[in-house]
């Protein structure tokens, strides 16, 4: 066609090759747009005006419970700094690990198109608060050389999940010594590593092309996933280790075990039924959209359950065992 010869001066629509002649469906007289069968996140102006109110009743009720957990966060931090003095600094960290997350996820509500990043912050922050909560069991133990005179002529308990099932259980369950404790620390500290790098990787082929995001993310997954369950497992021997000499650190394991389900099994389900399932386009946005301010909803009120329960585990002091007790009356 030749515009320039044409006479007529009625506005036209230019559509690209694909869109013409291609009919799209009318589902119950809703707005569907182009917008909607576009798998991509919309930007923030859009993303408003697709949701009219429900957009701020929404971001309203989110940052009302993000409030909530930054004031429990605070009111957990002064019963810390009370009956948790020698390891303060490490929980300090461990127990932000939910402010992080609910942030995340409020931006990831208000900004679609910030979901990687997100993803990246609250993955990060899960493996850095798994560092530093076998930092906090060191502590509480009194340092490592301490954990190593304590537990004389005591094994590791490597055989726990998910390494406790044929073949793993043939694992070798050797003596605590200062070498051993170094291979559990490595185990825990490489997750902050690896997925450092890999999110790295993602964002920079994120800012590059969508598509090349989408198509290599099915490959660097898996390569996140095993380094997780190797941390996991590292975690689960320290805290079976120190559990047989007195202490009783599983109630603060089960906290960060479950902001780790919540920030990794949850999300990767909620993607693969998207991913499975052909749900069908009736709105303005494409309903991946949608899914994704649901979950990052639900997400926000799992963190305020989950640090009321942070509160309750840190607001008394850690029981010392037996055998510490000893160990001091002995110096003293």
């Amino acid at each position: 066609m030749n515009l320039l010869s044409e006479g007529n001066s009625e506005p036209r629509i230019l559509s690209a090759r694909h869109v013409i002649g291609k009919s799209w469906p009318e589902m119950n007289k809703a707005e569907t747009t182009l917008s909607c069968y576009d798998n991509l996140a919309p930007d923030v102006g859009y993303y408003n005006a697709a949701l009219g109110n429900y957009a701020w009743v929404t971001w309203a009720c989110a940052a009302l419970m993000v409030a909530v957990i930054c004031t429990l966060y605070v009111y957990t931090l002064r019963e810390v700094r009370q009956h948790w003095g020698k390891c303060s600094s490490n929980v300090a960290i461990v127990v932000a690990l939910n402010p992080v997350v609910a942030a995340s996820s409020l931006v990831a509500i208000i900004v679609p198109r910030a979901f990687v990043l997100c993803e990246a912050v609250s993955m990060q922050m899960v493996m850095i608060a798994m560092y530093h909560f076998f930092c906090m069991i060191l502590a509480e133990c009194g340092g490592p050389e301490q954990l190593v005179r304590m537990s004389d002529n005591i094994s590791w308990k490597t055989r726990v999940p998910p390494c406790c099932c044929l073949p793993f259980c043939l694992i070798p369950q050797p003596l605590i010594n200062t070498r051993n404790l170094s291979w559990v620390r490595y185990s825990i500290l490489q997750t902050t590593i690896v997925h450092g790098l890999s999110y790295f990787l993602m964002l920079v082929l994120w800012a590059e092309d969508v598509s090349l995001y989408l198509d290599s993310s099915k490959f660097l997954q898996p390569f996140g996933g095993v380094s997780t369950l190797f941390g996991i497992w590292g975690l689960f021997v320290c805290v079976k280790t120190v559990e047989t000499l007195g202490f009783q650190p599983g109630p603060r394991f089960n906290a960060i075990h479950a902001v780790l389900i919540v920030v990794t099994l949850q999300y990767q389900m909620v993607k693969s039924v998207t991913g499975l399932f052909n749900i069908p386009c009736v709105l303005s946005l494409h309903p991946a959209v949608y899914v994704n301010l649901v979950q990052n909803s639900i997400i926000i009120v799992e963190m305020l359950v989950i640090s009321l329960w942070t509160y309750r585990i840190y607001s008394c002091e850690p029981g010392k065992p037996a055998v510490l007790q000893d160990t001091l009356v002995t110096r003293g």
